[in-house]
């Protein structure tokens, strides 16, 4: 009864706080967005499952979808996209949650199992709503699960960069997550985040070690950094 699905969830920043004819333009612009990164990466919008939630969604894409196209060209297309939407009277900024595992689509009113819960979780993370905060010129935040990052971050050319993530713990609804926080075009590790953000040593999930930039430095990308790379690529 389940099946292995990519999915993310998206949702708009300080929506609540608009009048209705400014939400309708939220949600006109978040839409327009997440299709334009659709096709631009060749994820075709028409394929997706899609649960409409007012100033977000829950997307799952169609079965052998790859990640990596999803954390890579599709966070790049939905990136340069939303730029090019700020306005002097409108500015949108959207929180995404990655992530994938074997989800159940027969469900009566959404998608049962652990694995769809935690892309929600993940999206309303304080850490990531603390990053945005602390980078006022973005206006995408990414946040994957470290399953993706294990499996997908840095294993292949085409893949993002490791040393481009931020790991942080999640603490949402009570359920403890760790998530790694990416802010296209900008240095997430100089953000000066809170000290809640940070991996707290009770929780346990082995280091992962990457190379940084090809120089043959191994460092663990687990808090507060002090060796910022220029991303500029």
């Amino acid at each position: 009864m389940e099946e292995h699905r990519t999915m993310f969830v998206a949702d708009v920043e300080d929506y609540s706080s608009r009048n209705g004819h400014n939400q309708a333009k939220l949600q006109a612009a978040l839409v327009g967005a997440l299709d334009y990164a659709g096709r631009a990466a060749n994820l075709d919008p028409l394929d997706w499952d899609r649960q409409k939630q007012g100033d977000g969604q829950f997307v799952v894409f169609p079965p052998k979808t790859d990640p990596v196209i999803v954390i890579g060209p599709f966070v790049k297309a939905l990136a340069k996209f939303l730029r090019k939407q700020q306005t002097a009277t409108l500015r949108i900024r959207v929180r995404l949650a990655i992530h994938e595992g074997p989800i159940r689509l027969d469900g009566a009113n959404g998608y049962p199992g652990d694995h769809a819960v935690q892309p929600a979780r993940l999206v309303s993370a304080q850490p990531l709503r603390d990053a945005l905060a602390a980078c006022p010129e973005a206006c995408l935040g990414v946040i994957v699960s470290d399953r993706v990052f294990a499996d997908y971050i840095g294993q292949r050319p085409n893949s993002p960069r490791r040393d481009r993530f931020r790991r942080v713990d999640v603490e949402e609804k009570k359920q403890r997550y760790v998530g790694y926080i990416h802010i296209p075009g900008h240095n997430v590790h100089a953000l000066d985040l809170p000290p809640a953000a940070l991996v707290r040593p009770d929780v346990k999930h082995p280091a992962p070690v990457v190379n940084v930039s090809g120089t043959g430095a191994n460092v663990a990308m687990y808090g507060p950094q002090t060796n910022h790379q220029t991303f500029g690529r």
